[in-house]
């Protein structure tokens, strides 16, 4: 179990988001892919790997969400990124001896597509396109980064919309042709405060805020939510510096 003693610090785990994984690559490459890393699924709730394990794989989601976290020195759990289908995560598994730093756990039922160091080499000898792909997907990191790093400084009510209208993109189903969509959930508020770096009474207080703008409807894991507005919203410079 990764630990953080501040409960304001954060470890850093490393992910690719939006790779495009299926897209980038030919037909043949994708069936040598899924026959040579086949799909492992896990329930709602189930592990796929503790911090502290060694890093034996790299996981393709294939389908579903899964939360990286770590944890305070009191037990409390910190969400640090929820995934879906075609993010990577656990690229620890390149380097020989090395752990994974967070838990990866099934935040719905999922399932992933593990791929160890010799499934890789035995791709590169099968699929030697497949690996040019890899690599392209796996340069986007740098950039990732960039990207994380400068949103991480937004106000807190801009890093909220960010959240929710990230999860309306991946997750939601459209409502109408206007730019409504439906989102149901199962991150809490202390899981989405967990995620915007902030506490739950600001996540809260942004909520009601975005309601209030008319870009937020519902409660409790069930939303429907304007995602032009939410864009814009993720975009602001009002400063929120009291509810930091």
């Amino acid at each position: 179990m990764s630990v953080v003693s501040d409960p304001h610090e954060r470890v850093r785990p490393w992910y690719l988001r939006d790779t495009g994984f299926r897209d980038l690559l030919t037909e043949e490459d994708r069936m040598a892919f899924m026959q040579v890393c086949p799909e492992r699924p896990f329930p709602r709730g189930g592990t796929i790997f503790r911090a502290g394990e060694p890093a034996e794989s790299l996981h393709v989601v294939a389908r579903g969400q899964v939360k990286l976290v770590a944890h305070t020195a009191s037990g409390e759990e910190r969400i640090l990124a929820v995934l879906g289908p075609e993010d990577f995560f656990g690229e620890a598994f390149l380097w020989e001896e090395n752990h994974y730093r967070v838990d990866a756990v099934a935040l719905t039922d999922a399932a992933t597509c593990p791929m160890s160091r010799a499934q890789l080499m035995q791709l590169g000898l099968r699929a030697p396109t497949f690996v040019v792909g890899f690599l392209r997907i796996m340069a986007t990191q740098v950039m990732a980064c960039r990207t994380h790093l400068a949103w991480s400084n937004r106000p807190i009510r801009a890093r909220v919309a960010n959240i929710v209208a990230d999860q309306v993109r991946r997750f939601g189903t459209p409502d109408g042709d206007d730019g409504w969509f439906r989102l149901e959930t199962p991150l809490k508020h202390d899981e989405i405060a967990s995620l915007a770096s902030a506490t739950r009474v600001s996540v809260t207080t942004a909520f009601g805020q975005l309601r209030t703008q008319g870009i937020l409807e519902g409660s409790r894991g069930s939303y429907r939510a304007y995602l032009p507005g939410l864009a814009d919203e993720a975009e602001g410079d009002e400063d929120d510096a009291g509810a930091r």
